[in-house]
This record gives C-alpha cells, sequence and structure tokens, in this order.
C-alpha cells in the first residue's frame, strides 16, 4: 500500500511539474525577434526603407531604430507594443534636411519581446547594416530634343543622368518606357525609344523621369510638338458562315449554347480573346535585349499592298446590330499566296508560336524595345533564340487565326506599345529622328 502512494505521490509530482513547464515555458520562451531588412538595396535616401519584425512567440514589446554616420546617431524609430503583436513592418523615413552626412552610415535595429526569459527582461534581437546614404535626386540632362511627335507613332532621346540609376526613361501618362547605356562610352548616356500611344488623348505631358538606388527621384519636362493622326472609321458586317468556318474552331470546346450562340461566339473570340492575345504579345515585346541590332530603314513586306492601316477603328455589326469594337494594331500587306515573309531588319528571333486570333506568328527583338510582329503566317522558318538579318525569311503568308484572305499582319512595337510602321518604313525619319541625333551625340560627347 505505501509503495502504492509512494507511486502515485510520484506520478502527481511528475505531472504538477510537466503542468508548470507547459506554463511557465511560454512564459519563458527564449527565442529572439526575427529582424528582416526588406529593401535588398545598400542605399538609403529619401524613399521609405522597410524593416520588418516578427516574434514567434510571447509578441514583440518595443522596437528601436539608430542611424549614425559615424559623427552622431541619430533615434529614428522608439515604438512601444501592446496587445501581443507578433508581426511589423516599420518605414524609415529620413527627411532631406537630415543632419547626417551623406555617404556611408550605419542602420542600428533593436527589437525586444515579451518573455520572462533573461529575469524577466525579455529577449533582445540587434542587427546592424552598412548603408549609403543619398539624399540628392540623380542628375538629368537632354542631349538630344523630340520636336515632332505624331499620335500613334514613335519618339527617340539621348540624355545623360548619374550613373546610380535604377532606371530612367520616357512617361507618358500611365506609359514608361526604359532607357539604355551601351551605346557611347560614358555609361552615364542613354538613349530611349517610346511611342505616343495611340490610344491616349493628344497633347498628352511628355517627361523625362530617373530614380537611383536609394529612391531619390527626378522629373524633368520634355517638350514637343504633336501632330495629329487621322485613323479610319469603319463598319464590318459579320455573317454566320465567317463566326462558324473562322471564330469557332479557335474556341476549342468552350462553345456556348443559347439562343444568342453565334454573338457569344463572336464576342468570345473578337473580344475576350484579343484581349488575351494582345497582353500576350505586349508581355513578349517588352521582354528586350538591350543592345541595339538594327540599322537604316525598316522594310515594309516586298510587292506587297496594304489592305488595312495601324489604329483603324472597326465597329462590327452581327444582324444589323453593332456589337463590338476594336482597333487594328498593324497593317495588313497583300501579296500572293503563300508569300515568303523578309525580316523587317535584323534582330534575334524572340518569339514562334501561335497567337489566337493572330495565328501563326513570328516576333523579332531588334533591341532597347523595339520589335517587329509577323502573324497569320502558313509556315514558319526561324525558331526563337536566332539571329536574322534584314530580309532574312522568317516565314510565309497564310490565312491562320482571323485571316479571312491570305495575307501578313504586321506590327511594329516599342515596348510593349503598337505603334505607327509607316514611320520606320521611312529612311528619311530613321536618319532625322535616330541615327542623326546619335551621331551627334557622339560627336559631341565621344564615342
Amino acid at each position: 500500500m505505501f509503495k502504492s502512494i509512494k507511486q502515485l505521490f510520484t506520478l502527481i509530482l511528475i505531472a504538477l511539474v510537466i503542468a508548470v513547464i507547459i506554463i511557465l515555458l511560454p512564459i519563458f520562451e527564449w527565442s529572439s525577434p526575427k529582424i528582416n531588412f526588406v529593401n535588398e538595396s545598400e542605399f538609403i535616401g529619401l524613399k521609405p526603407y522597410e524593416i520588418e519584425i516578427e516574434d514567434k512567440g510571447k509578441g514583440l514589446k518595443s522596437l528601436k531604430v539608430y542611424i549614425g554616420d559615424g559623427s552622431n546617431e541619430m533615434l529614428l524609430i522608439d515604438k512601444k507594443y501592446e496587445n501581443n503583436i507578433n508581426k511589423d513592418l516599420v518605414e524609415i523615413d529620413i527627411k532631406k534636411d537630415s543632419p547626417l552626412k551623406e555617404g556611408k552610415v550605419k542602420l542600428r535595429v533593436i527589437a525586444k519581446d515579451n518573455s520572462k526569459f533573461n529575469f524577466f527582461r525579455g529577449n533582445k534581437a540587434t542587427v546592424e547594416k552598412e548603408l549609403v546614404l543619398d539624399l540628392a535626386p540623380p542628375k538629368l540632362n537632354e542631349l538630344s530634343t523630340v520636336q515632332y511627335l505624331e499620335h500613334g507613332g514613335s519618339g527617340f532621346l539621348v540624355y545623360k543622368s548619374s550613373n546610380d540609376l535604377e532606371k530612367s526613361g520616357i512617361k507618358i501618362g500611365d506609359y514608361f518606357f526604359p532607357g539604355y547605356s551601351g551605346l557611347f562610352k560614358d555609361p552615364a548616356i542613354h538613349v530611349v525609344f517610346f511611342a505616343y500611344p495611340y490610344n491616349l488623348d493628344t497633347n498628352e505631358e511628355l517627361s523625362l523621369y530617373a530614380v537611383d538606388k536609394a529612391g531619390n527621384e527626378r522629373t524633368l519636362p520634355v517638350f514637343y510638338h504633336p501632330i495629329n493622326a487621322r485613323y479610319k472609321d469603319s463598319t464590318i458586317n459579320i455573317d454566320e458562315a465567317f463566326i462558324m468556318r473562322k471564330m469557332l474552331p479557335l474556341l476549342d470546346d468552350d462553345v456556348p449554347e443559347s439562343d444568342s450562340m453565334l454573338k457569344e461566339i463572336f464576342l468570345k473570340v473578337n473580344n475576350e480573346m484579343r484581349t488575351e492575345n494582345n497582353n500576350k504579345i505586349m508581355e513578349i515585346t517588352t521582354n528586350t535585349k538591350d543592345k541595339m541590332f538594327w540599322d537604316n530603314r525598316f522594310l515594309q513586306l516586298s510587292n506587297s499592298k496594304v489592305e488595312a492601316n495601324f489604329a483603324d477603328h472597326r465597329s462590327y455589326k452581327v444582324d444589323d446590330e453593332i456589337i463590338d469594337e476594336q482597333y487594328h494594331l498593324g497593317y495588313d500587306l497583300s501579296v500572293t499566296k503563300k508569300y515568303p515573309v523578309e525580316a523587317a531588319n535584323s534582330g534575334i528571333v524572340a518569339f514562334t508560336g501561335n497567337i489566337g486570333i493572330y495565328g501563326n506568328t513570328v516576333v523579332v527583338d531588334h533591341g532597347m524595345g523595339v520589335m517587329t510582329l509577323y502573324s497569320h503566317l502558313s509556315s514558319i522558318s526561324v525558331k526563337e533564340g536566332d539571329e536574322i538579318k534584314k530580309g532574312g525569311i522568317v516565314g510565309k503568308t497564310g490565312i491562320t487565326g482571323l485571316a479571312v484572305g491570305d495575307h501578313l499582319h504586321f506590327g511594329v512595337y516599342v515596348h510593349g506599345v503598337p505603334v505607327r510602321p509607316l514611320e520606320w518604313w521611312d529612311q528619311k525619319w530613321i536618319k532625322e529622328k535616330v541615327l542623326n541625333r546619335i551621331d551627334q551625340a557622339k560627336s559631341e560627347y565621344g564615342e
């Protein structure tokens, strides 16, 4: 009996010890908070610098953030936490009139938790990071002018900037067109090809923009004279035969069944699929090389006739009802059936494959954001990654996609934005707007 009572007492004692451990262990947990610098940059400036703090135990108690330049140290953040917060994201906001000296600085972060470990003082984490403090906006200087810019057309600018850039280029509306260095010995000299998108209003503000690695920004207005372009309006009657012959096969098994089936098929292809296809083309034509592969004017398909122009506005009528409106984002060029299609200029093949309403398609990257597109092909003669010279054959014309008759749909894109091909076919435009400005800048600022 005594032995049984002793064993019982031992078991109770063990149970009590375990209970105490279970109760006290979370209170006295010894895991320190984690500190993570969200910004990967080694620079800090006027742009907020983010720090993430996390504690998986009793939660955060306090946070202090200091920054010092070797001569003095400033307390930037002194924060107390309540309600057992386990995670926080804070931003360091350095003012332009900060007394800190620009150059090397040290960021010191101290985080404490609510644990009773370490004689009730809790766990503490301290992390230091060396950064470069930069509060000056990047330098920007136009080395050429834009002058005249046609609505729906393309532009080109040479400019000089600071060497510590994160990115720079041209802004117009909500569009941004990045600049590139490499054409000049001085890496601070950049060039940028940009578009005046056909779907923007005329007289949009044009600006040169730069942001450095510390997040400091500068924007300069770029003055130009806009030229309005006339785009054709047309109404196209769509019959049942076209919908069933050309559109229905593009849907595979996704065929609507209703009294308005014809209209639904048309809208699925001409609207939904067209949007998806244009988004895919935009994705392809923004992934460009940072080298200029082309020279002089781009070629129009030899012996071809223009059947449809860039940015033609089309209203589509089914059963005497206008049910959709779209823009034609290229030129339709007709010759003879299965005519060999020449590359408009030298470049790298960026894409080959089928793109819905555009059918079999080849995209050639000419570098620095300039690309050409060749669609409705009956066959393709190149593969992705191939180098191709001006006049090299990419495939043959055809009727794939939504093509009614054998022809080539030809497009020019600048950083994903379709532009007027006519300018790129014009040697005078190429020479005056691009090549002469490059030569002039090289002459003035060195090769």
